[in-house]
């Protein structure tokens, strides 16, 4: 009976702390206190909408934005972060003074990264203690080969730090886990007002980061470019071996070209990363043109192979270092309506990645009749250049005047849009890019005159649609060679 009479005050009591303590959590005090806590940490400024608690539940934290302190003019309201979380915590620590995080869950956020901000990471690198390990061993996918130069090393330095001796791991503590739940993580130019971008969808995943090994997953339903899905949904498993979080050698298809992918981040320490993709040397056929499935064709290529890597501290821009290479052979374009077919001997793409400068060192797409080369560059502030040389002969000149004109690039009528060339029987067209990110023009005129490249690229995609559906109706028929202009 002592014991009932006990109970019963004690419940009572819990109750009104519970509801008192989530008062003071509503207060502006306590959401400032937490506002500031995050500022120190991060550098933005962070804006809390409303702070709450249960023992069973944890902290929830809603409608939390991060922005930029120093908003320069012309740059957007738009907040880097806009997320509402989760926080499940042990709360025997509490009575040491040490919070510990058992969860962190990531509901329904937006991280949306103007390019411009990339330009203001830090350009470099902390040092690193000498007793860390070094970051290309750290980071070493599992299988790969030692330098034939090297020196022999001891079994032990060899093998994956996460698959060391435990004695030489760190600690594992109590365990820590992430959990994204429909989230969206985008790169978008301030000064196009935030529309359009690079926007990985609907991201979801469980990631562990601390305590004994454990497995996790992430998933997405694809990557958008200016509105355009690119690509297939992706999901892939990932891998807790203190202290990397490793993306184990995973297999995915993106537009009928199998690819392989692995990486790891170092959670411990300097955060450094490494991702590495390749697709195996093998024949493709897509059934459309990727990022141009309005055009009606679609890609087969004899061989293709790609090979690629990316990788440095998480939190330099400067130390990021990005290669990609990619080479076909015998690729062909077939117009799935007509069936016409126009075929490449060569095709290659070579861009690396460089102190925040991306640049396309060379792209090519060659045969006989017709030759596309180009290069170009974007740096960390959202400028970018670059030059794509057209060369074709007579009859392909012909068909590309034509489009050109139709779709309204050339501002009028025109006898050729190309130049000759010394060759013989050979034109060719110089097309320069510049500009930046937003607002990239380049010189399509009959005189060089300049159009936004989002006016071209909306102005052919009208031009094809409207021929293809010409076409379909029966209202002009369409030579043999014309399909390019489709």
């Amino acid at each position: 009976m002592v014991i009932r009479w006990l109970i019963v005050p004690l419940l009572v009591l819990s109750l009104g702390l519970l509801v008192v303590s989530n008062l003071v959590l509503q207060t502006s005090v306590a959401q400032n206190w937490v506002e500031r806590k995050l500022e120190r940490r991060s550098g933005f400024e962070w804006n809390i909408g409303s702070l709450s608690w249960t023992p069973w539940t944890g902290i929830q934290i809603r409608d939390a934005t991060a922005e930029l302190r120093n908003r320069e003019s012309g740059m957007t309201d738009r907040p880097l972060c806009r997320v509402d979380v989760d926080v499940q915590i042990y709360w025997d620590t509490l009575l040491t003074g040490v919070v510990g995080l058992r969860e962190l869950r990531l509901r329904q956020g937006t991280i949306a990264i103007p390019v411009e901000l990339l330009a203001l990471l830090p350009r470099e690198e902390v040092p690193e203690k000498k007793s860390t390990p070094s970051p290309e061993r750290s980071l070493k996918p599992e299988g790969a080969k030692r330098d034939p130069g090297s020196q022999p090393r001891k079994k032990q330095s060899e093998s994956h730090p996460a698959r060391g001796r435990k004695d030489d791991r760190p600690p594992a503590n109590r365990p820590f886990r992430i959990i994204i739940d429909r989230c969206e993580v985008g790169i978008y130019s301030n000064k196009d007002q935030g529309k359009g971008g690079f926007i990985l969808q609907n991201l979801r995943g469980e990631l562990p980061l601390q305590g004994e090994d454990a497995p996790g997953w992430i998933e997405c339903d694809g990557l958008a470019l200016g509105g355009q899905v690119l690509g297939d949904p992706w999901q892939s498993r990932v891998e807790w071996r203190r202290p990397l979080l490793l993306l184990p050698s995973t297999e995915f298809e993106w537009e009928g070209l199998l690819v392989r992918s692995e990486g790891s981040i170092r959670m411990r320490g300097t955060p450094r990363f490494l991702i590495k993709i390749e697709a195996p040397a093998g024949p493709v056929r897509m059934s459309r043109l990727p990022m141009a499935v309005w055009s009606g064709m679609e890609v087969e290529a004899a061989r293709v192979h790609m090979q690629g890597s990316l990788g440095g501290t998480l939190t330099s821009l400067a130390s990021w270092r990005g290669d990609l290479k990619v080479n076909a052979s015998r690729l062909g374009l077939t117009h799935m309506g007509r069936g016409d077919k126009m075929e490449f001997e060569h095709g290659s793409l070579t861009a690396s990645l460089r102190s925040g400068a991306l640049q396309v060192i060379d792209t090519r797409l060659q045969s006989e009749q017709l030759s596309f080369l180009g290069n170009g560059v974007i740096v960390p502030d959202g400028r970018v250049r670059g030059v794509l040389r057209v060369v074709a002969d007579h009859d392909h000149a012909a068909v590309l005047t034509r489009f050109a004109v139709g779709a309204m690039l050339t501002g009028g009528w025109t006898r050729s849009w190309l130049t000759p060339l010394e060759t013989p029987d050979r034109y060719y067209r110089d097309i320069q890019l510049q500009g930046t990110l937003d607002r990239a023009v380049v010189d399509v005129g009959r005189k060089g005159e300049e159009l936004e490249v989002s006016q071209v690229w909306n102005r052919m995609v009208a031009f094809v649609k409207n021929e293809t559906e010409e076409t379909e109706q029966g209202m002009s028929p369409v030579r043999q060679g014309q399909f390019l202009s489709q």
